[in-house]
């Protein structure tokens, strides 16, 4: 092929690149039960454009979960021990709700109960 040819031929290529690409986008529009496809996008949003694929929702980059690091530790408790864990757990958040609604006003006596619950939990390393 010529030195010509293949120019034009690589001026062709990139042009139907270009071209595959600025590919006039169409909108589908439902409006009163009739189904109608535009260029234009549909009036109050509510289209989708054709052909496009709608976008993938994962999970992935989400945290886990702490509750397995919980499960984790516990794994290795006595079944007795987890469940006095468990109802330690829902203790600690009852005593510290009731702390934080007595406010300044909290005296030693009344954080003695969640000292104990905590120190029970330390105990059974839940």
């Amino acid at each position: 092929m010529s030195r010509w040819g293949k120019g034009a031929l690589l001026v062709l290529a990139a042009l139907g690149a270009v071209y595959a690409g600025a590919q006039p986008t169409a909108y589908r529009c439902k409006v009163g039960g009739t189904v109608t496809y535009s260029q234009l996008p549909c009036p109050g949003g509510g289209g989708r454009e054709v052909g496009a694929k709608p976008h993938r929702v994962t999970d992935k980059a989400k945290e886990p979960p702490q509750d397995r690091a919980v499960l984790a530790k516990r794994a290795s408790l006595t079944p007795e021990d987890r469940q006095e864990c468990r109802a330690l757990d829902q203790r600690l958040r009852e005593e510290e709700r009731a702390l934080q609604k007595l406010g300044p006003a909290a005296t030693i006596q009344d954080e003695m109960p969640l000292v104990y619950s905590k120190k029970k939990f330390r105990e059974l390393k839940c």
